[in-house]
């Protein structure tokens, strides 16, 4: 029997997958102008943008695909095999980025080739999170929330890598270099991390529970369980609103160029600065999850929603009258402040709502299905909002409607809670 890592192992091995994918997507949001340059038809810079973050969206669509089958197979032959299948693949697809010729010497074989890249990745991505999650919380019973919550510090970490890299080399290039072939160092950077996250993952050793389950062959139930397609929904739905806001700030760099017309250097400038910050409200994110753990009350998840819906479309009111670098930094700082209650226990929340023979599948599709629909095609849908309404502070209508969905979940969700954890 292969040794229990020591947990901090068990938190790097599982988290790491999602800071790639994080950090993946990071790098495609800040280059898509210039993804769209080297890659796209079109005879306008808003019609190439919108064939790039279509692509970025269209590649969503795999994730529940990717998510049933990976899903099914992290519950019948383990978290761990599945967790290195899926970030083989999503390293495969960040190698085809990274090396893909552009549409002037190859045609339209480019923008295909994207978007192949683009849904091997999705599909890689679908199955990534349900099965590192489960794995996290299936190693820490009475601790869940607070172990699934270094997901979303993973990501705050790759965040500031990814927005930390795109700044350097924003500085270090050439403008026209920068411009041609600064994705592609930043793909690459991405594709060298992809072996060491399979060695850490090589070492990592399933959960007692699971192990005892499957011993006992209790295999999943997915057509003959009534609650499984449900849960789904429910934890599809309970990412909204911080899927919206996640992807709200990788749109962000975009929007501050075609927008406010600020220079990517400072617009970048800003995104590092919030990516440091947030890593001071890592112990904060840890207390409030632990906290959720011992309580599990959802009103201050349901608090913090409400005012995310509240001040959503006032923050861009705000900055549009006062378009800089510091207010393209105060604004996301003050939506992550206000997300905390919400964020911080919500991957161990959801990861609850379902029973072990099916938590792989089952937090897979439904976290790939609330990804897809509130969060793969946000940065397409702000851009034609603001496009369509003439109204720059359009994206605060998106945040609003997204809260409103979560709030909803949250509220279906707990009476799914084993009876231990029910408020």
């Amino acid at each position: 029997m292969t040794p229990t890592p020591p947990r901090w192992q068990m938190i790097a091995g599982a988290s790491i997958g999602n800071a790639l994918e994080f950090y993946d997507f990071i790098i495609y949001g800040y280059f898509a102008p210039f993804i769209a340059a080297a890659f796209f038809p079109g005879q306008d810079a808003t019609t190439k943008l919108l064939l790039t973050f279509g692509t970025f969206g269209v590649s969503f669509l795999a994730r529940p695909v990717g998510a049933f089958i990976l899903g099914h197979f992290a519950d019948r032959a383990g978290r761990t095999p599945a967790m290195i299948l899926a970030v083989s693949l999503m390293t495969f697809g960040s190698a085809m980025i990274a090396f893909m010729p552009t549409r002037a010497a190859i045609g339209l074989i480019a923008p295909f080739g994207i978007l192949a890249a683009r849904l091997i990745q999705g599909f890689a991505l679908g199955g990534e999170f349900g099965s590192a999650t489960a794995l996290m919380i299936e190693h820490s019973k009475g601790r869940e929330s607070n172990a699934a919550s270094w997901q979303g510090t993973s990501q705050n970490i790759a965040g500031l890598i990814g927005s930390g890299f795109a700044l350097l080399l924003s500085l270090a290039l050439p403008v026209a270099a920068f411009h041609a072939y600064g994705f592609r160092i930043a793909f690459g950077l991405g594709v060298l991390a992809g072996p060491v996250a399979i060695l850490l993952r090589r070492r990592l050793a399933e959960a007692p529970a699971f192990l005892a389950q499957k011993a006992a062959g209790h295999a999943p139930a997915y057509t003959t369980e009534p609650t499984t397609l449900p849960g789904i929904a429910i934890a599809a739905c309970l990412v909204a609103i911080g899927t919206a806001q996640t992807y709200l700030v990788i749109y962000l760099p975009t929007y501050a160029a075609t927008q406010l017309h600020m220079t990517t250097g400072k617009a970048l400038g800003a995104v590092v600065l919030l990516y440091i910050f947030t890593l001071f409200l890592v112990p904060l994110r840890l207390a409030v999850a632990h906290r959720f753990d011992q309580s599990s009350s959802t009103i201050w998840m349901i608090l913090s929603c409400i005012a995310m819906m509240a001040t959503g479309y006032p923050a861009f009111i705000v900055l549009t009258h006062f378009p800089g670098a510091v207010m393209l930094f105060l604004i996301p700082l003050f939506f992550t402040i206000i997300s905390l209650p919400y964020n911080a226990p919500l991957t161990g929340f959801m990861g609850m709502v379902f029973p072990i023979r099916h938590r792989g599948i089952g937090l897979s599709v439904g976290y790939s299905l609330g990804i897809a629909l509130f969060g793969g095609f946000a940065p397409y849908i702000n851009t034609w909002l603001v496009a369509r309404t003439h109204d720059s502070r359009a994206p605060g209508y998106y945040l609003a409607m997204t809260s409103i969905i979560t709030i909803s979940a949250i509220f279906f969700a707990r009476a799914r809670l084993p009876k231990r954890q029910n408020p």
